[in-house]
């Protein structure tokens, strides 16, 4: 290789190594990039809580949390920075939980903390949260992901019903009992279940019991009812047997692990012919009226016999020694063990002020024997005829912004909730505070007693400096109010953060690719200028070495 050739060769090492390193220096930020962003999430795939205060999937007792947070900036992972993670657990009257870490985000871009949910259903049962800051550049960014922690399939409720799928508590031997579970799963996945249901008499005598596996459980929450039903064999003990119904993620056998507590419930076992109704409650919806007012009393009846039964109930109130009927409400055909709620609705136009007692009679039907409890005696009603005295008192009962960070001169969304606990319909004004700042405020017109009302201001951050800003809200006092405790009420802080000019310094990816290809361009034309002057250099070289070697020749002759 001769020297120019080296030197050509040399050039063009060269512009590709400068062509390579200025790549891979610089950060290409897509038009769609917005600066600093973390991104919290957890292992739980594929709902773990990716995006902007999202929902993870939920956790059980003594499961590991492994918690996720993602920064970037216009699209590039930070690395080698600390994030702070605040993890809150659900509120409780025992034990609220809340602990912080730091961790430092490795070549991706991701920091990791891990933690395990405590054995104890009483504090942490509920809604958990998760809180991730950091510092990108010159700003304070955050997310938050919640996840629920409880049982992940429990079982809400069993009962005992017949084969109409009517509750029913009294079964005769020889007859068949149903069995209802209402299940849920919180996860937001599908999850099977295999079930166990299991039969004892009242010596605790096993008398049935079964396994059903793969039973599909709906996520999310929704109530999946399912029935079963078993034989009582003939020769169960008469009286108060029980039910137990428990869930595994597969059988025992399997490998299987309970996914919450066992249930039960109780039923009796009776003989094969038996008529016994019976009054078993009564309950009226207000011990305390004015003379006028209408009362609604529920009376409950059950069919303890083994036939289906009609009949009526006769419902009376009782003034010292007087005792006056309200209404008599006909019963048709009450299954074995089932009972029904019937509502009757008492006038008390017509009566004077005083103490009354309540009681229930039920008419025997064919067969019945027992009728001690056809006739149930509970519950009193005072009837008054003078007005209570009016109270008021209007109360703040939450204030919650729509987000914890936002940028100076967005406008952000606060709701604020308020009540009327008086029994009188109040207007008045609600004013809320950024610190000691006001920035809003509503006038509350006609709030009727015991009703809640959510209100919107919209806070114009235009002017507000970059911080940490607690909100808060207060009520007007309205006339003859004296509780003005909670009239006034904080909660929460909004972030204002100030716009980050440093994207400016940046370049979009069409210019980045104009520029390099600009510079191949400039890099073809240098090569094929230089392949030219080294051809020209050469026919030169060779015209006169040919005119010397001639003009030499001709010399010599």
């Amino acid at each position: 290789m001769d020297a120019e050739s080296r030197n050509r060769s040399l050039i063009c090492v060269a512009i590709i190594i400068l062509i390579l390193s200025f790549a891979a220096n610089l950060r290409v930020v897509f038009s769609s990039s917005s600066g600093g962003k973390i991104d919290i999430f957890t292992q739980r795939e594929p709902y773990s809580g990716k995006g902007a205060n999202m929902s993870s999937d939920a956790f059980t007792l003594d499961q590991e949390v492994n918690i996720f947070a993602l920064t970037t900036y216009y699209d590039w992972p930070e690395v080698g920075i600390n994030v702070a993670f605040q993890i809150i657990g659900p509120k409780n009257p025992i034990e609220n939980i809340t602990f912080c870490r730091i961790a430092s985000t490795n070549e991706s871009g991701i920091a990791m903390i891990s933690f395990r949910i405590p054995n104890s259903n009483e504090t942490t049962f509920g809604e958990w949260t998760v809180i991730g800051s950091v510092r990108i550049v010159d700003s304070i960014v955050q997310d938050i992901v919640l996840f629920k922690v409880c049982w992940i399939v429990e079982i809400v409720s069993i009962r005992t019903i017949n084969e109409e799928y009517l509750e029913q508590k009294s079964f005769p031997r020889k007859s068949t009992l149903g069995i209802e579970l209402v299940l849920q799963n919180i996860a937001l996945t599908h999850k099977n279940a295999t079930l166990t249901i299991s039969l004892y008499d009242s010596i605790g005598v096993i008398i049935n019991s079964t396994e059903v596996t793969d039973v599909a459980i709906q996520p999310d929450g929704v109530l999946y009812y399912f029935h079963y039903f078993l034989q009582i064999p003939g020769y169960a003990h008469i009286g108060n047997a029980t039910i137990y119904a428990c869930a595994y993620t597969v059988p025992i056998s399997l490998g299987g692990i309970p996914y919450c507590p066992e249930v039960s419930s109780g039923f009796q076992i009776i003989r094969e012919s038996m008529h016994d109704i019976a009054i078993i409650a009564i309950s009226p919806s207000s011990n305390f009226v004015f003379a006028g007012d209408i009362v609604d009393v529920n009376a409950t009846v059950k069919n303890l016999g083994n036939f289906t039964e009609s009949f009526n109930i006769t419902l009376f109130y009782t003034h010292l020694v007087t005792t006056e009927v309200v209404n008599t409400l006909f019963v048709d055909g009450l299954g074995s063990g089932a009972e029904r709620t019937l509502v009757f609705h008492w006038d008390t136009e017509n009566v004077s002020e005083g103490n009354y007692t309540l009681s229930a009679l039920a008419s025997q039907v064919d067969g019945e024997e027992n009728l001690d409890n056809n006739h149930y005696v509970d519950g009193f009603v005072e009837v008054k005829v003078e007005v209570e005295p009016m109270f008021h008192d209007v109360a703040v009962l939450n204030v919650m912004s729509s987000s914890a960070s936002v940028y100076v001169g967005e406008s952000n969304e606060v709701y604020v909730v308020v009540g009327n606990k008086g029994n009188w319909s109040e207007s008045f004004t609600v004013t809320v505070f950024y610190d000691s700042n006001v920035f809003g405020e509503l006038f509350v017109d006609g709030l009727g007693s015991g009703a809640e009302r959510t209100l919107v201001f919209h806070w114009d951050t235009e002017n507000v400096s970059e911080g940490n800003y607690t909100l808060s809200a207060l009520a007007s006092q309205v006339d003859g109010e004296e509780n003005l405790d909670n009239n006034h009420y904080v909660d929460g802080f909004v972030n204002i953060v100030a716009l980050d000019t440093r994207a400016d310094l940046y370049i979009h990816d069409w210019l980045f690719w104009l520029l390099l290809l600009l510079l191949i361009v400039m890099i073809a034309l240098l090569i094929i200028w230089l392949d030219h002057k080294r051809r020209k250099n050469k026919a030169k070289e060779a015209f006169y070495s040919a005119w010397t070697a001639w003009y030499g020749r001709e010399r010599i002759q």
